[in-house]
């Protein structure tokens, strides 16, 4: 079986083509559960669960199975599955069909595609970066 192959499958599914995506990313599968905080210089994917803050200096992609309650902080953010908390996106947020946001949210460019759930708070800056 080629891990790989099914891993790069569900990584260009979940980025919905997020270009801005790039360099060596961090995958963490939906078996993984964590109760703390991630800190990273590159991208970050994640299928399982997290209990706390992903803060990215490029773009965090939340998967289809994904589950984050916490700060998620990062100049790209995609969602695909649930999340609860506070979203810092310096560039561009996107809340895909059939995903879930509840909390608070600061962007400078936000999409919600139909399907897309959020409740909560909104507010939209003129800054590009964070």
């Amino acid at each position: 079986m080629d891990f790989t192959k099914n891993r790069k499958e569900n990584i260009s599914e979940n980025s919905s083509n997020l270009s801005e995506n790039t360099g060596t990313e961090s995958f963490l599968g939906k078996t993984v559960k964590i109760k703390g905080n991630i800190s990273t210089d590159k991208s970050i994917i994640l299928e399982g669960s997290i209990k706390g803050n992903i803060s990215s200096k490029t773009s965090i992609i939340i998967g289809k199975s994904g589950n984050v309650s916490g700060r998620l902080e990062a100049d790209f953010i995609n969602i695909s599955g649930k999340a609860k908390g506070t979203i810092i996106s310096g560039k561009k947020l996107k809340i895909l069909r059939n995903a879930k946001f509840d909390g608070d949210i600061t962007a400078s460019n936000v999409i919600i595609e139909e399907g897309g759930i959020f409740n909560g708070n909104m507010n939209m800056s003129e800054k590009k970066g964070r």
